[in-house]
């Protein structure tokens, strides 16, 4: 049990509803609700509903259904009581105050979850995905941060573990018979073992950028030089005037951020500083910030008015942006006053980029509209790219794998060179140790602390 303390808490936010739920876990749960509702329960079989009049010393609260789950068959291992009330706040919050006059404290964000990791109903990684869980917001969040929840992630990383696992106890084995020079672990089946287990690691790894982008939204920065209409096509991909729009150039000296939602594809939209020579140290700040979203953004949209660019000019933009960036997409605006031939713009998108190039005149809605549509369904076959795959959605996941690959090439190197079984032994188990920490078979105090620190209360 993780200690003998029972703690409450509303599990359903501070707002007013049809219902509210405070919930109570552990070793005085049961006890503390039978003293407000002044009747026994205990021979309620656990996971049933009752109907009980909860007491204090004022007298009656509330008439409220009482979820019971007991004998450590909860979610977090301890007994755990669910009390679901009408949703006036002066009710909860008076519950919350006779449950406190009891004994029971008022959990820390996140208490329930870490009660049910150290009490082995989940490991890290999964504990992790509930709350990415409650912050999904579209459709694939929600399916990454389930199969995360189910513990795909951690099987995987389990498997790879234990592999590890072995080829170490063999090493060290080896250790122990020293002087007799004997060859416990075949070098070159422990080569073939670390660079599929690396290749496995670094997959998961690489994923991240794009695990980032399916739980913060895809990024994706308005490029281009002033006055080429990106501050209009961020106020009508937005619907809503966030951008100031003129004809003067250099207006947008920093970067504009916001959150656009295309069908199941959520985006982070990025208006940034128009590209050109810099005319003063703020705007020369400005630019380097547009590059500086360009190389970390999952693509770039380089917006161009074909009435003030040569294709010469055109050419040279988009070789300087492809050494930024990792995807440039290219589209030529203010098609709705321009009438000459587009033919050379197109011939350079697809000799420097292999891509079309996309029109559009960012006053009208249909144009905006069809645009919308190209973005959300480049974003959705990334998406589907994945298929199956696991993919990392976490930093700390990210940082680990990236410690225990490091750790594979050390020994890969080390096979080559003849690295004693020593110091290999302590690469192998250096990066047995990263996979550890993802899942916490290795107990950090402080790690486990920031982990649940981000959780909500009642959860």
């Amino acid at each position: 049990m993780y200690n003998d303390d029972t703690i409450v808490a509303l599990a359903t936010g501070g707002s007013i509803g049809a219902i509210s739920v405070v919930r109570i876990s552990g070793p005085q749960a049961l006890g503390y609700t039978e003293a407000l509702v002044k009747k026994s329960i205990a021979n309620v079989v656990s996971h049933r509903l009752v109907l009980r009049k909860l007491y204090d010393s004022e007298g009656l609260i509330d008439e409220a259904v009482i979820s019971v789950f007991l004998d450590n068959k909860s979610y977090t291992g301890e007994d755990v009581i669910e009390v679901s009330l009408h949703g006036s706040l002066y009710i909860s919050q008076r519950l919350l105050r006779a449950y406190l006059k009891l004994g029971a404290r008022m959990a820390e964000p996140g208490e329930f979850t870490r009660r049910a990791f150290l009490n082995g109903k989940m490991d890290l990684a999964q504990a992790e995905a509930v709350a990415d869980l409650i912050a999904a917001e579209h459709k694939f969040a929600h399916e990454q941060a389930l199969h995360q929840l189910r513990g795909g992630f951690s099987n995987d990383i389990k498997t790879l573990r234990s592999k590890l696992l072995h080829f170490t106890s063999l090493i060290e084995l080896e250790l122990d018979f020293g002087e007799e020079d004997v060859e416990f672990a075949s070098r070159s089946d422990l080569m073939a073992l670390v660079v599929e287990i690396k290749r496995q690691v670094d997959e998961l790894k690489d994923s991240f950028i794009l695990g980032n982008a399916l739980k913060q939204g895809f990024a994706l920065v308005l490029a281009g030089r002033p006055n080429a209409g990106k501050s209009t096509l961020f106020n009508a991909l937005l619907n809503e005037d966030k951008a100031i729009v003129s004809d003067i150039a250099g207006t947008t000296r920093d970067a504009l951020e916001d959150r656009l939602r295309i069908g199941d594809v959520s985006v982070r939209l990025i208006d940034t500083a128009g590209i050109r020579e810099a005319t003063d140290a703020i705007e020369r700040e400005g630019i380097n910030r547009t590059f500086k979203h360009i190389e970390s953004a999952g693509a770039s949209l380089y917006l161009f008015d074909p009435a003030n660019i040569t294709v010469d000019e055109l050419t040279s933009d988009l070789n300087v942006l492809k050494e930024r960036g990792k995807r440039i997409w290219v589209c030529a605006n203010k098609l709705d006053i321009f009438q000459g031939d587009l033919s050379g713009y197109k011939t350079t998108v697809a000799d420097v980029l292999k891509e079309e190039l996309w029109e559009l005149s960012a006053q009208d809605s249909n144009s905006v509209s069809n645009l919308r549509g190209e973005i959300a369904q480049r974003f959705t076959q990334d998406i589907a790219r994945l298929g199956q795959l696991t993919v990392v959605t976490n930093a700390r996941h990210s940082v680990a794998l990236e410690t225990c690959s490091e750790e594979l090439q050390m020994i890969i190197e080390g096979i080559e060179s003849g690295l004693s079984g020593d110091l290999m032994s302590f690469h192998l188990r250096t990066g047995i140790r990263a996979l550890a920490d993802i899942t916490g078979e290795i107990d950090n105090e402080e790690v486990l602390g920031e982990i649940f620190s981000s959780f909500c209360i009642g959860k």
